[in-house]
């Protein structure tokens, strides 16, 4: 292995991963990478590159690129056993072009800033990073309060029962292809052919249902508002509920949404009351709800005001019946939320 890690040398492995894809890396010598993975290991070589590019991406902040990284090198749920050409047409959908275009262009800033960012994370202290991709660390408050943070897409969330979504107040879900929790919910949730062409969109449908019931087509509903759909194709993750809580609020003549901490605490305790009428209804009864950092992406708030937003309606909430989670993408989210609930007094939980 290399003893000094070069920008070029990374990037001529990465076009390799990215035309192989991760399942065919133990056929493919790459020691630069394996460097950077700190892969001691030849047998682990393969796991540990893996692990590096979705803590690569993982600590992106939401948006376009980190969107059409994750498709470029198969690091979405679902995406790893799918050959080049899908995983370069997905990643040219995030930036509406063609695949000729992406490939021409946008592919070659992709792989040298993915490149760029594996060399500053292999010289940056492991305690920046808040919790590493994919990680979940159970913490205590005392007075038998306790809560689960995790770090990681919500593509890769398992075995909660109820997730809770941050939606606009139109309850209208993000474009499908977009990088946002509401636009990754809705892609898993879709149901698919064969082929890979969505055939139901579960989410937005059931959504649509509901407004119609309610006669609410077209209108916003009140900020705090929780509507309960079913999880689609997520139930195979074990996630059996979707919340979509309406908290954001779009600014007219802009891309931007206001988040207010009313409406965020609204949405808190409304999402707990629906869990509470729905927990029995369900065999067996539910039991996990996992909340996001609402208004922390398109929102514009910054980590730790999302949490101190949020935090106000989970402390009236803890103790009780329910296994709470708190779900993280980037590094600055995750480290955020950590530094508050340690703040707070939050302690690991004996395991």
């Amino acid at each position: 292995m290399p003893s000094v890690i070069r920008h070029a040398d990374l990037v001529a492995e990465l076009r390799t991963v990215r035309e192989r894809g991760l399942l065919r890396l133990r056929h493919s010598p790459l020691p630069a990478l394996a460097a950077a993975a700190g892969a001691g290991d030849e047998e682990l070589t393969p796991s540990a590159i893996t692990a590096l590019l979705e803590r690569v991406v993982g600590g992106m902040a939401d948006g376009t690129l980190a969107t059409a990284c994750a498709y470029t090198f198969g690091v979405v749920a679902g995406t790893r056993d799918w050959p080049a050409q899908s995983r370069r047409r997905r990643a040219a959908e995030v930036y509406a072009v063609s695949p000729e275009r992406f490939r021409k262009h946008h592919e070659h800033l992709i792989v040298e800033y993915v490149a760029e960012e594996i060399l500053r994370l292999h010289d940056r202290p492991a305690a920046e990073e808040g919790l590493p991709v994919g990680a979940r660390r159970r913490l205590t408050l005392g007075h038998g309060r306790c809560l689960t943070l995790c770090r990681m897409p919500v593509q890769a969330l398992r075995d909660v029962d109820i997730l809770v979504s941050s939606e606009n107040v139109y309850l209208e879900m993000s474009k499908i292809f977009k990088s946002s929790l509401s636009a990754g919910l809705r892609a898993a949730a879709a149901r698919r052919n064969e082929a890979g062409e969505l055939v139901d969109d579960v989410l937005q449908r059931e959504l649509r249902d509901w407004l119609r019931a309610h006669a609410r087509e077209g209108l916003a509903v009140a900020p705090g508002t929780v509507v309960a759909t079913s999880s689609g194709e997520l139930a195979w993750t074990g996630i059996r509920r979707i919340y979509h809580a309406a908290t954001a609020i779009p600014r007219t003549h802009t891309n931007d949404y206001d988040v207010d901490p009313t409406g965020t605490l609204r949405a808190v305790r409304n999402a707990f009351r629906l869990a509470g009428q729905e927990r029995e209804t369900f065999t067996p009864p539910l039991r996990s709800i996992c909340f996001p950092l609402f208004g922390a992406g398109r929102g514009g708030l910054d980590p730790a005001t999302s949490f101190a937003y949020l935090w106000a309606g989970l402390e009236a909430e803890l103790p009780g019946p329910w296994e709470v989670h708190l779900l993280t993408r980037s590094a600055a989210s995750s480290a955020a939320v950590l530094r508050a609930l340690t703040e707070l007094g939050a302690r690991p939980a004996a395991s």
